[in-house]
């Protein structure tokens, strides 16, 4: 069964811990009544609260908090860092001083595989774990400027509630976390559990807009296996400016054969679906943010703004702010 660890530090902020807790339950019995009938199941997920001793710790409210087990009694399948109380933002710094230990493990736990989760400040301990480079990372607003100083190469959106790429799963503010714990719930047991406990709760796991790969599905002309592979590759890196030489080696496969194959079962090339995967996720950026457009350019993989413009225009016939200005008005543009 998957195993999953939440861990927690002194001043650790309960209701993040226990909106995880209480999802994963919920994930669990609602498999049990699924199939429980037709056979005894032991619990789906087994789920540990974690300590970097072994020992409870003072949660923030002053409550002491019990924990199953130290650090090393993994391994782990997805291990999540819950938020703690900081004080003032000028004192993250100090505050991680003593969890070095603690961002060691996550390192190591990354190494071998395990998927890593945070939310709030419990992110800055990833950070100092050194697991965050390429990933838009979501922060509160008030942590984003002690964490630009500790982390001047990593990119900050505190706009966004959620962020899930490649076995990271990030929440900003503490309005991400429900989102968070159902997109969790979807990566380590199914959809189908996950879209149940966002019909029982009203959680809706996709808080900033559909993932552009979703809203963005061209016709298929021909069925490829290597280009859906393709395709996916480049769905998980389509804002970290991702070369298409790199998906040819990936892929193992010269450029040109790779364009070939594209345009035989797509109908556009790898470059025509990466500038298709942007505009969408611009477009959802657009619709729900208050984001500046160059920002929204450069979050989504463009760092002249001007040929963003140009090109989000090309596809969808509008300026962005024109198109921002017509969904909102509710024109479906």
């Amino acid at each position: 069964m998957p195993r999953v660890a939440i861990v927690v530090t002194d001043g650790v902020l309960t209701n993040a811990v226990f909106e995880l807790v209480d999802g994963l339950s919920l994930a669990n019995r609602y498999t049990e009544q699924q199939y429980g009938e037709r056979e005894t199941l032991p619990p789906t997920l087994d789920v540990r609260l974690v300590s970097a001793s072994g020992e409870a710790v003072r949660a923030e409210n002053g409550r002491l908090l019990s924990v199953d087990e130290g650090l090393h009694s993994g391994p782990y399948d997805l291990i999540y860092v819950a938020p703690f109380a900081i004080g003032r933002p000028e004192a993250l710094a100090a505050r991680l001083e003593p969890l070095q230990v603690v961002s060691d493990w996550l390192a190591a736990a990354r190494s071998q595989g395990a998927r890593l989760a945070a939310s709030g400040s419990g992110v800055a301990v990833l950070g100092r774990a050194g697991v965050l480079a390429g990933v838009v990372v979501p922060l509160p607003w008030w942590l984003e400027r002690p964490m630009a100083r500790l982390y001047p190469h990593l990119a900050f959106d505190v706009d966004r509630k959620v962020e899930v790429h490649d076995g990271l799963f990030l929440a900003g503010a503490h309005v991400g976390e429900p989102a968070l714990t159902v997109r969790i719930i979807e990566a380590i047991m199914s959809p189908d559990v996950a879209t149940w406990i966002e019909r029982i709760t009203g959680v809706d796991r996709y808080p900033d807009g559909p993932d552009p790969a979703l809203a963005f599905s061209p016709t298929v002309l021909r069925e490829d296996e290597l280009v859906k592979r393709a395709a996916h590759w480049l769905q998980l890196r389509f804002a970290q400016k991702p070369q298409i030489a790199d998906l040819s080696a990936a892929m193992a496969l010269h450029p040109r054969t790779l364009s070939r194959r594209f345009v035989a079962s797509l109908g556009m090339t790898p470059i025509d679906y990466l500038q298709r995967l942007r505009v969408e996720a611009a477009k959802r950026m657009l619709a729900r943010s208050a984001r500046k457009v160059d920002r929204v350019g450069y979050l989504v993989g463009y760092s002249d703004p001007r040929y963003f413009k140009s090109l989000f225009r090309k596809h969808t016939g509008l300026t962005p702010g024109e198109y921002r200005r017509r969904t909102r008005a509710g024109d479906p543009a």
